[in-house]
């Protein structure tokens, strides 16, 4: 993959359902431009007895993506690959490359192929092996530092399978990762970023940090800031103000602000509910994870009706 500290990376991990296609609709609008490639990402875990059809495996690990054969995940990678051509984000002309790695414990062992347009923007699809969906996907995430991770999560029914992104395989990436992970249940493209905001460095950093972000794709930028009591509203508005500053000084407008008094949680909840996204900073310090698990942003994360994203 492409390096350069230019681009904007984004990792979109897909499991074939239908939340998957809405989550690659969104990455695609946030990917949009040149300046943006966009890895998809599909994680099985070991299978000492899958069958390659009487193929030789020197030529099935060469050629993994071409042969057809029903490996876990290929027929996801397939249809997303589709869904990109058929949105006009790439071409099925595009030069690609196909590399494998060997796996201990897996017949055929970690796939991948790399599409590349000629002014270099990068499409990559993935099929790793490894002992968890949840550990895939960190590992990925250490491999290569995406500016963005999106976890597409249908409901516990659909995401039961092997294979499916579910509540315990966001749990724990979103606990043990150190970047930016949106997770994305029904999401919508256009309905705008819900940045809510307290009165620190963190949050206004992210809050900024997240605004950039939305106007890659066009959505509109919120600005929310909730006290637990009366005494408390001169900080929430100070926090409003603050985001504001930071995120005008970035060169993206505010289509408008709120305040409210009450429960942090609720009032997040219940007023981010009609956005695409409901956007918080992580509160947990680095190594912590305990700390996290009990933070509003959690809290947020599990109960919400619609996407949420933690910006680190």
């Amino acid at each position: 993959m492409d390096t350069s500290t230019d681009r904007f990376k984004i990792l979109l991990c897909v499991d074939g359902s239908e939340e998957s296609k809405r989550g690659l609709r969104y990455a695609v609008r946030v990917g949009k431009g040149n300046d943006a490639d966009i890895t998809l990402l599909y994680v099985r875990p070991r299978d000492p007895s899958l069958g390659t059809g009487g193929i030789d495996l020197r030529l099935v690990r060469e050629n993994v993506l071409d042969w057809g054969l029903e490996l876990p995940g290929m027929r996801a990678l397939e249809e997303a690959r589709t869904q990109l051509i058929e949105m006009g984000f790439m071409d099925a002309h595009w030069r690609s490359k196909a590399v494998n790695r060997e796996v201990s414990g897996d017949p055929v062992g970690d796939s991948m192929i790399v599409y590349t347009s000629e002014t270099g923007a990068q499409i990559v699809l993935k099929n790793m092996v490894s002992p968890s969906v949840a550990r895939g996907i960190l590992d990925e995430c250490d491999l290569n530092e995406y500016d963005l991770t999106i976890l597409a999560m249908g409901g516990e029914k659909e995401g039961s399978e092997r294979g499916r992104i579910n509540w315990d395989v966001t749990r724990t990436v979103v606990l043990d990762h150190h970047g930016t992970v949106l997770l994305a249940r029904g999401i919508e493209e256009s309905h705008g970023h819900l940045i809510c905001v307290t009165n620190d460095q963190k949050s206004i950093e992210a809050a900024a940090k997240d605004a950039v972000m939305a106007s890659r794709c066009d959505c509109p930028v919120h600005l929310f800031s909730v006290s637990e009591n009366e005494e408390g509203i001169a900080d929430a508005e100070a926090a409003i103000v603050a985001a504001r500053e930071a995120i005008e000084a970035a060169g993206v407008k505010i289509v408008d602000q709120a305040v409210e008094v009450g429960d942090p949680i609720d009032c997040i909840i219940a007023r981010g509910q009609p956005y695409s996204v409901i956007v918080l900073a992580d509160s947990h310090v680095k190594g912590f994870r305990r700390f996290f698990e009990v933070s509003v942003g959690y809290k947020v994360l599990q109960f919400a009706h619609n996407s949420v994203m933690i910006v680190r």
